[in-house]
């Protein structure tokens, strides 16, 4: 095999892949190498993610999980606070209702309309799938009449493999990874960051102070963000691990843990 099909087929083993392999159609940044594999239903093709065949018009920050646990939901509320200090900016859950991490977060909910159910949070708009998405049919970005907005967007469990199998899709924005500062977590970081082009910051979920086991298990595109201050740390909240998301403010050191991400994926020129 292929050094590139080998991170295929471990990028679909963390994913939960172990079905018949029958259908070996999964590309790997347009190479002609396979990994063994199938297509699921449930895993969106390149064509199907929201933007690809939609006119974003404004920049997309995208917000992945690493892992699962990662705390994803919660950096990408900060990350949009911090954002929405200077400009308009909606927050986009493509979680399915039952698995939202932010069904709780609007302080006054707006009502339902088609695919999306939307809320408000200070300045920022939160808006739910009002539906699970069926067989990768995921919708559009929202449309809003307001040529200056952002959209932060929490990817959830369809977005998130199709973003895998199409890396490409994400030069139209910019990305934050969150994790978790464990040894597993910072080895799944590193498949992923190998599996998407472009810039990304990484969110680490724990302590400042890496433990030393951490730290030997960094590979080379994290360590690289690491000595280039593009990991920011995020504290851990026993209250938000408890409760979740509310419409409550966010700590103070998770929101200025937001901020700092949000000044390291704004759009040029800005300064959340």
């Amino acid at each position: 095999m292929t050094v590139e099909a080998m991170r295929a087929a471990v990028i679909a083993i963390r994913l939960g892949i172990f079905d018949d392999l029958n259908d070996l159609d999964v590309a790997w940044r347009g190479q002609e190498s396979r990994a063994a594999g199938p297509v699921t239903a449930f895993r969106p093709d390149a064509s199907s993610i929201p933007w690809a065949a939609f006119d974003v018009g404004d920049p997309v920050v995208l917000v992945v999980a690493a892992h699962a646990g990662a705390g994803a939901s919660t950096v990408a509320l900060a990350v949009a606070e911090g954002l929405a200090e200077a400009r308009r900016v909606q927050l986009v859950d493509y979680a399915g209702p039952l698995r939202s991490g932010l069904a709780a977060a609007p302080a006054i909910e707006m009502g339902a309309d088609g695919d999306w159910r939307s809320g408000r949070r200070g300045r920022l708009d939160v808006i739910r799938l009002t539906r699970n998405p069926a067989d990768g049919d995921l919708p559009p970005l929202p449309e809003i009449d307001d040529a200056a907005r952002l959209a932060v967007v929490d990817s959830g469990w369809s977005l998130t493999c199709a973003l895998l199998d199409s890396p490409g899709s994400l030069a139209c924005g910019a990305m934050v990874v969150v994790t978790r500062v464990t040894v597993p977590g910072v080895r799944q970081t590193e498949q992923l960051l190998a599996a998407v082009d472009g810039e990304a910051a990484v969110a680490a979920v724990g302590p400042a102070r890496w433990p030393r086991l951490v730290e030997v298990s960094c590979g080379p595109r994290l360590g690289e963000l690491r000595s280039r201050g593009q990991v920011v740390p995020v504290p851990i909240d026993r209250r938000l691990q408890v409760a979740g998301l509310t419409g409550d403010r966010l700590p103070k050191p998770v929101a200025a843990a937001g901020r700092s991400l949000a000044a390291l994926v704004a759009p040029a020129g800005e300064t959340p």
